[in-house]
């Protein structure tokens, strides 16, 4: 499988988050050049890059201008879009402008700027694969985060789209909707308190971790060129839509 990977050139946008850092490690493991792009501060980024020699640079999807500058003259093989922001919880008629704002712009026009940048090089030497992260919050309704589930579900959306452009060439796109990840990102939810976060979310559950994402992704990716994994839906054994329901730890 690592030969399938050695030598490629992979963006991971959110890469030193739960998800993004846990893609970085596994495609450094397989011997891909790896660019982990974020806005975490230079401490993190810095400790990801003597831990894996990946390069790590900061960088915010949501500035086109950025993006376009930063990779859009790289030849890169393999885009993983790991940023994402969940808002303020709250009701759909009832959020802050400026946290609804920032999660269209990072969520959906993020998303369409690495796209910009990277995927009209992929079609030129018509090879290429891109893994958009949605969520299970896509499909179905979300409780208390509406305006992220609406993002994933425009992620979603954008994942057919992207494959039925790309008819005819060897691009590949993958999306990958997982259930609740222990990543720390739900700490958004709590004005940033993480411990928060563990005692209401991730603690009284058994949740799914930041590499079984990263595993899933990674095996998409090490598919033979003549095959592409558009989706997958993958959650915690006691976790179920349908509702949200999740089975409490005895």
């Amino acid at each position: 499988m690592s030969g399938q990977f050695a030598g490629k050139t992979a963006l991971v946008t959110g890469g030193t988050g739960g998800i993004g850092s846990a893609v970085v490690r596994g495609l450094v493991g397989k011997g891909t050049n790896v660019i982990s792009a974020s806005v975490d501060d230079d401490a993190k980024r810095r400790n990801l890059a003597d831990e894996t020699g990946a390069e790590c640079l900061y960088l915010d999807v949501s500035d086109r201008d950025a993006v376009m500058d930063a990779v859009s003259s790289r030849n890169v093989d393999i885009l993983v879009n790991a940023s994402g922001a969940l808002g303020q919880t709250g009701t759909l008629f009832n959020q802050p402008k400026d946290s609804a704002q920032r999660l269209v712009d990072v969520n959906i026009l993020g998303v369409q700027n690495c796209l910009q940048a990277v995927v009209p090089g992929m079609i030129e030497r018509d090879e290429g694969h891109v893994v958009l992260i949605g969520s299970i919050a896509g499909p179905y309704p979300s409780l208390a985060q509406p305006i992220y589930s609406a993002t994933k579900a425009a992620v979603h959306s954008m994942a057919f789209n992207l494959r039925m452009e790309l008819y005819g060439s060897q691009v590949r796109v993958t999306e990958i909707r997982p259930g609740r990840v222990r990543t720390g990102m739900h700490a958004e939810m709590f004005e940033g308190s993480h411990e928060e976060a563990d005692r209401r979310v991730y603690d009284p559950v058994v949740t799914m971790e930041a590499e079984d994402a990263a595993e899933a992704i990674i095996w998409a990716l090490s598919k033979p060129s003549r095959l592409c994994v558009s989706q997958i839906e993958i959650l915690a054994t006691d976790h179920v839509v349908g509702g949200i329901r999740y089975r409490q730890k005895e």
